[in-house]
């Protein structure tokens, strides 16, 4: 089985492609998480991610193998709660499965466009 836990990243998190610097992104979850209305978006989009991508995330998780090391997800989301930009720490196996999928998601409206949110996938074996 396998955690979610949205909130602050860790500074030791590297982006694995071009495209936003992660130092940004960072930032900008964390500026998000010090607002009310930043931490109440956290709570529903957890609760929103759940509902929409567990069933995705076991399917990777099997396909996955071996590779079962607990990442990062970051999303930029769009004024619609379309996801723009993944980042992922590490880049695991089940992270680059999930992906595309999530590439292609949409979540509630967030506070405000091109809002940052985090996603911390702990994965027990």
């Amino acid at each position: 089985m396998f955690g979610v836990i949205l909130g602050v990243i860790g500074s030791a998190l590297l982006a694995d492609e071009k495209g936003t610097n992660l130092a940004e992104a960072r930032a900008a979850v964390e500026a998000n998480l010090k607002t009310p209305e930043g931490k109440a978006y956290d709570e529903r989009l957890g609760k929103e991610f759940l509902e929409k991508q567990l069933s995705k995330m076991k399917q990777c998780k099997q396909t996955a193998g071996d590779d079962l090391e607990s990442f990062w997800i970051l999303m930029k989301l769009d004024t619609d709660g379309a996801v723009k930009e993944i980042l992922l720490h590490p880049t695991t196996k089940m992270g680059t499965c999930a992906r595309e999928t999530l590439l292609k998601s949409t979540f509630s409206p967030p506070p405000r466009p091109t809002y940052w949110v985090s996603i911390y996938m702990k994965l027990t074996h």
